[in-house]
């Protein structure tokens, strides 16, 4: 017998599902998740903001946004950032969309599972690419398998290793037909698992789960598919109609996508400006229509168009930290050692970066931010941060400890820290870094830059860094999404950090039911990782000001998966 899932009861049967909120008019960071601004817009848990709706007028279905960084490619199974995922998210559909927070049917009409939880069969509906192809559940089939293709090398392959066959055939011991993702027939996908998982349907809202059709990847095209626009074979709500590298991409209705009659845009810019002060000044001048992440201070010099109706403003929490990463593996052997790591993250005056230099987020002392669930809490509701009895050590002794450990002791050391790129706002924040660590350790601090995100990316993957900066954020709606990255020999686990009885907590997690036995494992694993092994050194939460033109609406800034600005439903007014 199977138990019937239908996206509309998601919230009382699935443990992890998106819960919303209650709302407040307080601007100041609001631990609840759930946040109303006077623009009318409203966060909720899992960290989504939409921007009010009203009737759409006859006026030119255009909007313009910008990318904060330059991909390198828009292959789904090599989507591995948040820029990445925002264009795929929004040319490819998902099997389940997350649409006002809400798990939805995407490019799935309906699914059920097996009384066991193991199996996973997905009704498609009809849809097609924006070529006139339909897609298929073996499309799917094809992009389940490439997640574990070593020659893709997805870095979110161990978040699917709960597809039966999936480990296997990404650590070379099986091969993509023991990937157990099946097409039942055109239009019926089934998936197994090696284990029940609370939040499964959460991970089929993925980009790395989009369909790509095998003729696409074949031979040698399965190591360049989405190098270029032309190639992309899209199935969501808009295709990339034009891609010139290193200055925008220009996204145009797909008029094959099954739900074409409710996306009003017509073309979506996407321009690269990957400066702040550049955005800003884009925005000034109606250049843009839409921008995230803006600062305080910047904000504050649009109150009178706010407080005229002319710009809106979406704020709250959004699930998202950044991080000092220490290679746990430096093979220096400077960061190996666990006290000289805590002592670079206690000498950081977190309150200070905050408020003086990027003037914006809020000063994190845990991994896990404001606005995540726990089954239907917020996670930092019930757990507090587990780092501010542990800052108040001295930094400077921790590190003369670990040197006489790793037989330094006395040495004045020099580090080398890596920026991910040339821009004035990251090199402001490194030298920061530096400064405060020179200062109060006394050490000397080298600081190298790599040419671009992508090539910090790759750097930093394969090992070739001593100290860097770096962050996360929510690909879904539960802890699990912070948790996993940091367990041994996950691919997404750019510090290198490895502990048994981390590994153990977060592997319990993935098929505990009881959401209090949950949490508990989570907060200790969190412990465990932050403060009494200190892997990695939380920096900021990430709390979102974001602006728009009032006469942009429908669309929704997203936390907790989904694209970051969701425009399928978005429209001109």
């Amino acid at each position: 017998m199977k138990k019937r899932w239908l996206a509309l009861c998601l919230a009382t049967v699935m443990a992890a599902s998106l819960i919303a909120c209650g709302s407040s008019k307080t601007s100041t960071p609001d631990t609840t998740g759930a946040q109303t601004t006077a623009a009318g817009s409203e966060t909720k848990a899992g960290g989504e903001t939409k921007a009010e709706e009203a009737p759409a007028g006859a006026v030119e279905q255009v909007v313009t946004i910008p990318m904060f960084s330059d991909p390198d490619t828009l292959d789904p199974g090599r989507s591995d950032d948040e820029q990445k995922n925002a264009i795929v998210l929004e040319i490819q559909e998902t099997l389940i969309r997350l649409m006002d927070g809400k798990v939805t049917p995407g490019g799935a009409e309906s699914w059920e599972t097996s009384d066991d939880g193991l199996v996973w069969t997905f009704k498609l509906r009809d849809n097609q690419y924006s070529d006139g192809t339909a897609v298929t559940a073996q499309d799917y089939v094809n992009s389940i398998r490439r997640i574990f293709d070593p020659e893709v090398n997805c870095h979110n392959a161990g978040i699917f290793y709960c597809i039966k066959g999936g480990e296997d055939f990404n650590t070379g011991k099986g091969s993509k037909e023991d990937v157990a993702a099946k097409a039942v027939d055109d239009k019926t996908l089934e998936i197994t698992l090696t284990e029940p998982l609370p939040y499964f349907l959460q991970l089929m809202t993925f980009a790395n789960v989009t369909p790509v059709p095998e003729s696409k990847t074949q031979g040698e095209k399965n190591s360049s598919y989405g190098a270029t626009a032309e190639e992309l074979s899209s199935s969501g709500p808009f295709y990339a109609s034009e891609w010139v590298r290193g200055s925008k991409i220009v996204l145009k209705k797909n008029p094959n996508y099954w739900d074409a009659a409710n996306v009003k845009l017509e073309t979506v810019n996407m321009v690269l400006a990957q400066d702040e002060n550049t955005r800003e000044q884009m925005f000034n001048q109606g250049q843009l229509d839409i921008l995230r992440k803006v600062r305080s201070e910047y904000a504050d010099t649009l109150k009178a168009k706010i407080d005229g109706g002319e710009v809106q403003i979406l704020e709250g929490p959004q699930p998202r930290y950044s991080y000092i990463c220490f290679n746990n593996e430096d093979p220096n052997g400077i960061f190996t050692n666990e006290k000289i790591r805590m002592a670079f993250s206690i000498a950081l005056d977190r309150e200070s970066l905050v408020k003086n230099v990027m003037k914006k987020d809020q000063a994190a002392y845990g991994m896990i931010p404001y606005g995540l669930s726990i089954g239907e809490e917020l996670f930092r509701d019930i757990y507090p941060e587990p780092m501010k009895d542990f800052l108040a050590q001295d930094p400077k002794a921790l590190l003369e400890e670990g040197l006489k450990e790793i037989g330094k002791e006395g040495e004045q050391i020099t580090v080398t820290f890596l920026q991910k790129n040339s821009d004035n706002d990251t090199k402001v924040q490194a030298e920061y870094y530096q400064n405060q660590w020179q200062t109060k350790l006394g050490v000397i601090v080298k600081i190298d830059t790599a040419s671009d995100n992508s090539s910090f990316n790759n750097q930093v993957s394969k090992g070739l860094y001593q100290v860097c900066q770096t962050g996360w954020g929510a690909d879904y709606n539960d802890p699990m999404t912070f948790m996993q990255c940091y367990m041994t020999g996950d691919g997404n686990n750019p510090a290198f950090f490895s502990d048994a009885k981390y590994d153990e907590l977060v592997e319990a997690c993935k098929t505990e039911s009881d959401m209090k036995v949950r949490g508990e494992k989570f907060a200790e694993a969190e412990k465990i990782i932050t403060v009494e092994h200190c892997g990695l050194a939380p920096i900021t939460f990430t709390y979102d000001k974001n602006v728009a033109k009032s006469s942009v609406k429908g669309f929704y800034i997203n936390g907790a998966g989904g694209p970051a600005i969701e425009l399928k439903s978005a429209y001109v007014e």
